[in-house]
């Protein structure tokens, strides 16, 4: 091969060695890639597969509780219009009177009558500005300072009360979720649509896409992929250059052949980390998941997301010191009785009445606690109502759905939430991601609020880079796969260029002088 010929050979390779460099400057893998790597590092806890897992269990959770409230908070829940309807319908079928229905309920399940009749917690909620200047008028004291001896003295009671308006108030309308759209576009407002969406959007992020992340993750993640190529291109260019100047002053064969052998060398490494690495299965995936997970990083979500879990919050807030006996308000309940009959000198029967007089619906709920105890009556109750209305359990339940479903739906979804709460089914494995237990309905809330929803808020600026930056992932391993094999194939011919032999040149002879001839010319 001829030194200009061979010179402008090796500068080919300096210009893909170039175009390598220009590549990986010009769509910003540097930064893109870093951004992806960051990704998968803070976001490999959360989708272990444990920790799905949990998030699954957690949200299935939540759901009935969900189902339990919907029909009880609000009087469009339907429950406390179905309660006069369901006295009514006893009465009707047993001829007792509504007052004796009521009566025999009371005797027979007062836990479960007390729930009914405090119905809905709105009510409730309208009573406790009335309850606390009540307090404070018979035991001689502002307000303030009956609210802070009910947190000092009986703080279950206590948390409950300070949490019920937040969750009378924002059932229908969560505050911080104007904006918030599930990922087909429906408005989010309520908490029963948070449950959905988180449920049905958020979730199944986690779960189809979970095998995505890991292989994402794996061989060492993405981040390495842009200092290897523009690593390559330097030193291809570099190499180029040299071997181009080299070859200006007839570059030795051997020493030609060898320069194209790590030609040869160099596009084969670029194959094989596209093939071994998986490139093409892994940035498909990648992209798989840049896609479906897009809608849940978006400001808006994020934002209704934090907003949401908030509302989560003031609900298990709620609701935990009264499910169970565990949770502390329900033996609460006669202390107050007995602290207020203390102080006032009447009796507790007294102190019941006056109670039950100006504030039913609270005294009632009051009454009504612990949960766990409705649970614990419903079997009795449907036997009861069975008995009295001369049908089987099995037929009292299909009325009861058919004829009050608000009050069925609370009804049958009160155990889930009693019995699992402070063991809720499927967490016996999950953990916050500082290795804490989660098992509890507060704990799964508290690792909703610090671990999930903060990392969409963190990562929310490195997905974006990842997912806006042109081209799409699905690009980069043909690419590098084409780039490998021209290489291969450029370099296998310039070797074999340089290895022939040039052609022999043959010089004829020159003919024999004459010597005849030469002597006449003397």
């Amino acid at each position: 091969m001829k030194a200009t010929h061979a010179m402008w050979s090796w500068l080919v390779v300096a210009v893909v060695g170039v175009f390598v460099v220009v590549v990986v400057a010009g769509l910003s893998l540097l930064p893109r890639l870093n951004a992806a790597q960051r990704v998968l590092d803070h976001g490999k806890p959360v989708f272990s597969q444990q920790r799905v897992a949990g998030d699954r269990a957690g949200i299935t959770m939540i759901s009935h509780a969900v189902n339990t409230l919907n029909p009880v908070v609000t009087p469009r829940g339907g429950a406390a219009a179905e309660v006069p309807a369901l006295v009514a319908f006893v009465s009707g079928k047993t001829g007792l009177s509504q007052a004796a229905v009521l009566a025999a309920l009371t005797k027979n399940f007062p836990h479960t009558t007390a729930l009914l009749k405090a119905i809905p917690l709105t009510s409730v909620t309208s009573e406790l500005p009335g309850l606390m200047t009540f307090l404070a008028q018979i035991l001689h004291a502002t307000p303030a300072q009956v609210a802070a001896a009910l947190k000092a003295n009986f703080p279950g009671l206590y948390q409950s009360i300070s949490q019920l308006p937040y969750v009378t108030g924002g059932w229908n309308n969560v505050p911080g979720t104007a904006h918030l759209t599930r990922f087909s576009g429906s408005p989010v407002r309520t908490v029963p649509q948070v449950r959905t969406y988180f449920s049905r959007d958020v979730i199944p992020v986690l779960q189809d896409q979970r095998a995505h992340f890991a292989a994402l993750d794996g061989n060492g993640g993405v981040s390495f992929l842009a200092p290897l190529l523009l690593a390559v291109g330097i030193i291809v260019t570099i190499f180029g250059v040299t071997m181009a100047l080299l070859a200006r002053k007839n570059l030795a064969r051997e020493l030609a052949a060898a320069g194209w052998s790590v030609v040869i060398t160099v596009g084969a490494a670029v194959v094989v980390v596209v093939l071994v690495l998986s490139l093409f299965p892994r940035l498909d995936g990648g992209q798989n998941l840049l896609d479906q997970a897009k809608p849940a990083f978006s400001p808006t979500r994020v934002q209704g997301d934090a907003a949401s879990v908030t509302m989560v919050s003031h609900v298990v807030d709620f609701a935990n010191p009264v499910v169970t006996p565990r949770g502390g308000a329900a033996a609460e309940v006669p202390a107050l009785v007995g602290y207020v009959s203390s102080k006032t000198g009447l009796s507790r029967q007294a102190v019941l009445a006056a109670l039950t007089k100006k504030f039913p619906h609270a005294t009632a709920l009051l009454e009504a606690i612990p949960l766990s105890a409705v649970t614990s009556e419903t079997p009795g109750l449907l036997a009861f109502l069975a008995k009295a209305l001369h049908l089987s359990t099995a037929q009292v339940a299909a009325a009861l759905k058919a004829g009050f479903p608000a009050i069925y739906q609370a009804v049958t979804q009160l155990p889930f939430v009693t019995n699992g709460w402070y063991s809720v089914p499927g967490t016996a494995h999950l953990t916050t991601l500082s290795g804490t237990a989660v098992r509890t309905m507060p704990q799964v809330r508290t690792y909703l609020a610090t671990d999930v929803v903060p990392f969409l808020s963190t990562e929310q600026g490195d997905f974006k880079t990842v997912d806006t930056t042109w081209p799409r992932l699905p690009v980069f391993p043909p690419l590098l796969l084409v780039v490998g094999i021209i290489v291969i194939l450029y370099g296998a011919l310039m070797l074999v260029l340089s290895l022939r032999k040039p052609p022999r040149i043959v010089v004829p002879a020159s003919p024999a002088p004459d010597r005849a001839a030469m002597a006449g010319q003397r």
